[in-house]
């Protein structure tokens, strides 16, 4: 009888002990995944331009990414990897299975480690009237063939010729730099691109070309009716003082017939008929063609400087062909970035 008690509480002990190691199916470690996280590959916080990679898990550590639908700010992403185009903090969460998740917040910031694009200005003074002027004309489309990193401005005059395209906006222009003779040829503004038989050589404008640039320059523009807004916006990535930004409108390819007096161009012809011409200076959108200058406490490092600008169009303009062109310039008026867009149009900062 003693043995037979013995033998049932030892029994019992056992059941006991077997019972509480079965535990429950919602204990971490068993085989029913209740929750997910999701991670940033490399840490929460990158430069501006760099691109963070999303992984996410369940709680049994099977990476479910493939099969998760990843949120950054409530719009979903493609994939797992997403680029910041401008400085903050963003919420990231992830679905699947309608597991719960805790988001993480990422970091995009600014640093003197980023830089951007970096463009050169070619402003052309020039006329249809002007035989001498197709120089010029062949210059640009050989620079076009030689590299896309320029903006091309077409100022058309002087007042009382002929061309069709002459406007306060190209006299003042014309003013600004004292020209007196047609072509006369610029590069970011204070750099004279001489006139001469050579059109092929482009040293001289890509000499003026950098590797980079400190100054990133992007837009987003709207239509509405027969006026156009666009907001300029202007990211430093290393202390300026004495800034200027001047903005313009200009309109692409059109069309009229070139007095030529160059023989080796478009076949001798003394009129090129129907020629088409690029970036016509149109109007201006800052109150002076030189610019108007920027606040030294907007200019530095990590900030960015924004503009609006409004412009009214007039109905014999084609709005398809309109561009904003923005240009940063230094105290002596050199251009120091530009960039150009059509408008209805939103691009992004060019970061390298």
């Amino acid at each position: 009888m003693k043995k037979n008690l013995i033998f049932i509480i030892h029994g019992m002990f056992l059941f006991f002990i077997l019972r509480s190691c079965q535990g429950s199916a919602s204990d971490e470690g068993d085989s029913v995944a209740t929750y997910l996280t999701v991670t940033a590959e490399g840490g929460n916080e990158k430069l501006v331009g760099k691109t963070f990679t999303f992984k996410v898990k369940d709680n049994l550590t099977n990476d479910v990414t493939p099969q998760s639908q990843i949120y950054v700010n409530g719009q979903l992403i493609s994939g797992n990897t997403f680029t910041p185009t401008e400085k903050g903090s963003y919420t990231v969460k992830a679905e699947y299975k309608g597991l719960p998740l805790n988001p993480i917040s990422v970091k995009a910031v600014v640093s003197s480690g980023i830089s951007f694009k970096h463009r050169i200005l070619y402003e052309d003074f020039t006329g249809t009237w002007c035989g001498y002027c197709t120089i010029a004309l062949a210059r640009h489309d050989n620079l076009a063939h030689q590299t896309e990193d320029f903006v091309f401005i077409g100022i058309h005059g002087p007042a009382g010729t002929s061309d069709p395209w002459s406007n306060d906006t190209s006299t003042e222009m014309e003013t600004s730099k004292n020209v007196t003779e047609w072509p006369a040829m610029f590069i970011n503004r204070n750099t004279v691109w001489p006139y001469d038989s050579n059109y092929t050589d482009m040293s001289l404008p890509l000499g003026q070309l950098s590797a980079f640039s400190k100054i990133g320059i992007k837009m987003k523009s709207s239509v509405s009716g027969n006026t156009f807004t666009t907001e300029a916006s202007v990211l430093f990535t290393e202390n300026f003082t004495h800034l200027k930004i001047a903005a313009f409108v200009v309109e692409d390819e059109l069309v009229h017939h070139q007095k030529n007096y160059i023989s080796s161009l478009y076949g001798g012809s003394s009129y090129i008929y129907n020629y088409i011409h690029h970036n016509v200076l149109r109007n201006k959108l800052t109150s002076s063609v030189t610019g108007e200058g920027i606040p030294d406490t907007q200019t530095v490092t990590s900030s960015e400087y924004s503009r609006t600008f409004q412009y009214t169009v007039p109905a014999t303009y084609n709005t398809d062909k309109l561009k904003v062109i923005i240009m940063i310039m230094d105290a002596n008026g050199t251009v120091l970035n530009v960039r150009e867009e059509k408008i209805n149009t939103t691009n992004t900062y060019e970061f390298l």
